[in-house]
């Protein structure tokens, strides 16, 4: 049965310095800001962490602004057409702070999760053929991959390899079009098969090629729904981007959600359900605990933070550091943080519109 807890409490038993943590949602939707802020709080404990992510940068900027990341895997970092690159992550690449950074395409990195999901050795995918990702193993060159001399792996959290090429066995019968009788006219055009790119590159014999990629197999999973039941099951509304995948890759599954309702809420509509309870380790409720990133049919983000920390972003990394800690690390937790620094009215001018899901007069971008 899960355990439900404060954040703080979850923290305290599951986040601790090193620990490999994936942090879910997509963009500027369903961020866990919750259990990222009180990492934050608890930074002179936690001191860093292995972050693992899926694009989008805005819970992962935060956690780099308070140097709390120390090795990151992830795809594409920015925070959107606000600030296409993400400063604090940048600038601590760039002075070593974050020593270690590996690189997937999306696609690559959703394949992954797919094959931690479902519990597969490595996953077959066609994306990253052709490209240099590849060929840049940060970790291969820092040494943690592979095993040691008695056997045991250098560092269990990182695969032996970070890609694998192989021939496809099936000589590309499995690719698009096909050869059905007067044609093939499936809109699936995905991995579409040109003989004439064939090549002898990765195995060296001629022929289709296919990329395989290793599971994600992270320490912790943290994830925010709109809905978990007392006993774990969690539903998502929305936009779900790689949640549930990463959310049943891991070992611990933390979920962060608006509202914990009893199991028969739920069950009257189980096919609307992302996750089983058994895999759900700890329940933390917060409302509002997503700002201010958005949470459809609940409350949209906040553009006018996005916009303003974007500006903010560009100045020292001590200046954006003070920012966290007046803001976050000198709060109590996220309800002093939530009606004390971002204020209530402000929270209810971001409620949802009941029939669109979204706040309709919200400011946005053009």
């Amino acid at each position: 049965m899960a355990e439900i807890m404060t954040a703080r409490e979850a923290v305290e038993r599951y986040i601790h310095t090193g620990t490999q943590v994936c942090w879910g949602g997509f963009s500027y939707t369903r961020r866990p800001f919750s259990i990222a802020r009180e990492v934050i709080r608890q930074r002179d404990r936690i001191k860093h962490h292995f972050c693992t992510m899926n694009g989008g940068a805005s819970v992962e900027e935060a956690l780099a602004a308070n140097d709390l990341i120390s090795r990151m895997e992830t795809t594409y970092i920015g925070l959107e057409g606000i600030q296409p690159v993400a400063n604090s992550i940048r600038r601590r690449i760039q002075d070593g702070s974050i020593p270690l950074f590996e690189d997937y395409s999306n696609y690559g990195y959703a394949t992954r999760t797919i094959a931690g999901r479902f519990g597969w050795p490595f996953a077959p995918l066609m994306a990253e053929l052709g490209s240099d990702v590849p060929e840049y193993d940060v970790f291969g060159k820092a040494g943690l991959r592979g095993k040691n001399t008695d056997g045991s792996w250098i560092d269990p959290r990182i695969p032996p390899k970070k890609f694998a090429g192989s021939d496809d066995p099936f000589d590309g019968w499995g690719l698009r079009p096909h050869a059905f009788e007067g044609g093939d006219t499936t809109a699936n055009k995905t991995n579409r098969l040109d003989r004439t790119r064939e090549s002898d590159k990765y195995t060296g014999t001629q022929g289709v090629k296919v990329m395989l990629v290793p599971p994600i197999m992270p320490e912790v999973t943290v994830i925010r729904a709109q809905r978990v039941a007392t006993d774990g099951t969690v539903r998502m509304e929305g936009i779900n981007g790689p949640d549930a995948e990463q959310a049943m890759c891991a070992r611990v599954l933390i979920v962060e959600c608006e509202q914990i309702v009893p199991s028969d809420e739920l069950r009257a509509a189980p096919e609307l359900n992302h996750l089983p309870a058994h895999i759900t380790t700890a329940i933390v409720e917060q409302p509002f605990g997503g700002y201010p990133s958005a949470v459809p049919n609940y409350y949209d983000y906040d553009w006018d933070w996005f916009v303003s920390y974007g500006r903010l972003n560009r100045k020292s990394k001590e200046e954006v550091r003070d920012y966290w800690t007046q803001h976050v690390v000198d709060t109590k937790d996220d309800w002093d943080y939530l009606q004390r620094v971002v204020g209530m009215n402000r929270l209810f001018e971001l409620r949802a519109t009941p029939a669109y899901g979204y706040r309709a007069d919200l400011k946005r971008p053009m």
